[in-house]
């Protein structure tokens, strides 16, 4: 009863300082000023990083008149890094920080961030996770003064000549598998005849709040590449040229899995994945996009070629069955999920239907 309570405490306390850093800093903020413009004015280029931080995302947005906007900050352990590359792309300030949701390998990394660069505004999903590593973001988002806002599906604004739309999140959902990853930002940015959509965690309970999808010419894949992200029939409205997945080689979660994989072949989409091309850097003009690849860091241990369009399939557990159980919980797992039950207390299903079948919930932390 007592650890209920400090959860709920918790939870309040940060939807607290998410309505008093809201109405304290959105409200009353100056608005930001516009910087230099900085390239070749013949050629103005918007310039897209989409940085290898693992198991975790994180996207810097260079916009063609010299602004900047970086989309969530990877892992707690990437932000080192995460800073590192944002200096060598000459980043001296960062015009709109977006939080897509507050799981940690979205925002663990954005102490560095908001340590090393002065912010003009940040763009939260509101959503209260309750986690301490939201809290210490919220308290420095408000110690340090910065203007805060939480856009909904409707809201845009244009930076220069790029427009950025919400598409999500439509309404507050409750009740998902994950509700943290189903109220996050989704935005798209449009740059002349050009477009990215970038779908943080979204799941599909937040994928059909949408009533429309515009075509896009890059998809950034929601949520590491989980079956529960994109499918076929998604992909048909987008109609993407490219995909980018993000995640780590090896991770425990089966990222990208064999599914998403397999619907963006079929579509024809060509796929670029850090966990094996490291963090992706695409150019537009405004009609075409040219897209370089950096090579393995830290995060990837090794990569292949860019742009092909892989069917990775996962491999087999071994064992006695494809998915693990909880009797008492009735959640079903990965073989390698970090929460698997003990021995006594497991039950094994060769299918993920099958487990369903049987009255069984996906665990919400290795999304079997």
């Amino acid at each position: 009863m007592a650890a209920l309570k400090d959860k709920t405490h918790s939870h309040n306390r940060t939807r607290l300082l998410l309505i008093r850093i809201s109405i304290l800093l959105f409200l009353f903020a100056p608005v930001f000023a516009l910087v230099a413009f900085k390239g070749n004015a013949d050629t103005p280029q918007l310039v897209m990083s989409v940085i290898d931080v693992g198991q975790g995302d994180s996207i810097l947005v260079e916009f063609p008149n010299g602004q900047d906007m970086l989309v969530d900050a990877g892992p707690r352990s990437a932000g080192p890094d995460v800073v590192s590359y944002l200096k060598k792309r000459n980043i001296s300030r960062i015009n709109i920080l977006v939080a897509t949701h507050p799981h940690e390998d979205h925002i663990g990394g954005m102490q560095d961030v908001l340590a090393s660069f002065p912010v003009d505004k940040v763009w939260d999903s509101g959503y209260s996770h309750g986690s301490r590593t939201q809290e210490n973001f919220l308290q420095t988002i408000k110690d340090k003064g910065i203007r805060f806002g939480m856009p909904k599906a409707g809201f845009s604004q244009m930076v220069g000549d790029t427009k950025i739309e919400v598409l999500a999140p439509v309404r507050a959902l409750s009740g998902t598998n994950s509700d943290a990853n189903n109220n996050s930002v989704v935005l798209r940015i449009s740059y002349k005849q050009t477009s990215f959509l970038l779908t943080g965690d979204m799941e599909s309970e937040e994928r059909s709040t949408v009533s429309s999808w515009p075509k896009t010419t890059v998809l950034k894949v929601a949520h590491h590449g989980s079956r529960n992200g994109t499918d076929k029939y998604f992909l048909s409205s987008l109609s993407p040229k490219m995909a980018i997945i993000s995640c780590a080689r090896g991770n425990s979660y089966g990222h990208p899995h064999a599914s998403t994989l397999s619907a963006l072949k079929g579509a024809g989409v060509k796929i670029y994945d850090t966990e094996d091309v490291g963090t992706v850097v695409l150019s537009s003009d405004g009609k075409t996009v040219n897209v370089k690849t950096l090579g393995a860091s830290s995060h990837s241990s090794s990569y292949g070629q860019s742009g092909d369009n892989k069917s990775k399939e996962q491999p087999a557990p071994s064992g006695e069955g494809n998915y693990i159980g909880n009797k008492n919980s009735k959640i079903f797992h990965r073989p390698g999920c970090s929460s698997l039950p003990a021995e006594k207390n497991r039950v094994y299903f060769k299918t993920r239907d099958e487990a369903i079948s049987q009255g069984y919930r996906p665990c919400k932390r290795c999304n079997p």
